[in-house]
């Protein structure tokens, strides 16, 4: 009968999936078998898709097969993470994650997926902070000014960020809350949308991690820093914890895999990625991005994880702020 027929199919496609896991769990000599998909959740263009590339490229290399970087943006990075949280756990489809999965965790209240029980971190690859910075013409160009500006014009002021729910979304809205203003936030796909307006004065100011670039060849003037102490990349910028004390987002990029992942897969995983992170040629590429590369095993990847859940929840938390 067809319905049988179909019943048989489906059987024999689940069983030959039962069995490819199950060879990945005594070693891993099987994988990877065909093409690596790297998933961004975000546009191309922004570091997430540039740390992406530089990571799959070198793991195209030692791995002899092929890498691909799949972008899917949508949902503040929730589209792609989701996409691969419900993909098959064997090694073959992979997450180029960020500060944004453990932050909307708490910004929505029916995420897409569950980053503590969905998804495997696999190795944490570098920090980085955001940049806050100003169009070549803009009024003002230090944090007193802006801060001054806005007090005096509430709502007077529109901030560019690279989407709801992403740190630099978090950047703009912390500020507000300790500085104690009222600027407009105005979430982009993506950094380099929010970069583009911000160089032509569509926006006030923006904050974004792949502002770096722009800053050194002027295109943008940087204002300040995101993280707690000055960037070693640009330390004639402040860290805006000089003027508001208590302010703190360090942006990180990381890669995760569908829970069930074999650890074979995922311990070999985080070997190759620590000694790419090693490579001349790719800290070079990092240096530009402003990146500090972060080697540690997948168990210290959790754990930092975890702690940025603990840490963004008390602060969020309080905000109520919910986007869905």
């Amino acid at each position: 009968m067809p319905g049988s027929k179909s019943l048989l199919t489906l059987l024999a496609l689940a069983c030959a999936a039962l069995t490819h896991t199950a060879a990945l769990a005594q070693g891993g000599a099987a994988w990877p078998s065909r093409p690596v998909t790297l998933v961004v959740p975000f546009p191309p263009g922004g570091n997430t898709d540039t740390m992406g590339r530089i990571i799959g490229e070198r793991l195209s290399a030692v791995l002899k097969q092929t890498v691909i970087v799949d972008n899917k943006p949508g949902a503040g990075s929730m589209i792609g993470s989701q996409f691969v949280a419900r993909s098959l756990p064997d090694g073959h489809t992979l997450l180029v994650g960020s500060i944004s999965n453990a932050l909307n965790h708490f910004f929505y209240r029916k995420p897409l997926y569950d980053i503590t029980k969905d998804l495997v971190p696999v190795a944490h690859l570098v920090q980085v902070p955001n940049y806050l910075a100003v169009g070549p013409n803009a009024k003002f160009k230090t944090l007193p000014e802006i801060i001054a500006y806005a007090k005096a014009h509430p709502k007077g002021l529109s901030c560019a960020t690279t989407g709801v729910g992403t740190s630099p979304y978090l950047s703009c809205e912390l500020f507000k809350r300790l500085a104690g203003v009222d600027i407009v936030n105005v979430p982009y796909k993506g950094g380099a949308p929010a970069l583009q307006d911000a160089m032509g004065g569509q926006v006030d100011m923006v904050f974004a991690n792949e502002a770096l670039p722009f800053i050194a060849d002027k295109r943008l003037i940087g204002v300040a820093v995101t993280t707690p102490k000055r960037s070693p990349f640009a330390p004639e910028l402040p860290a805006i914890a000089e003027t508001l004390p208590r302010y703190d987002v360090t942006a990180w990029y990381g890669v995760f895999a569908p829970a069930g992942t074999p650890e074979a897969v995922i311990r070999r995983l985080s070997a190759e990625i620590n000694e790419a992170l090693k490579d001349e040629v790719v800290l070079a590429k990092l240096k530009t991005l402003g990146a500090t590369p972060v080697v540690g095993t997948p168990k210290d990847f959790a754990a930092y994880v975890d702690a940025e859940l603990k840490r963004w929840g008390d602060i969020i938390r309080p905000m109520n702020v919910s986007l869905d």
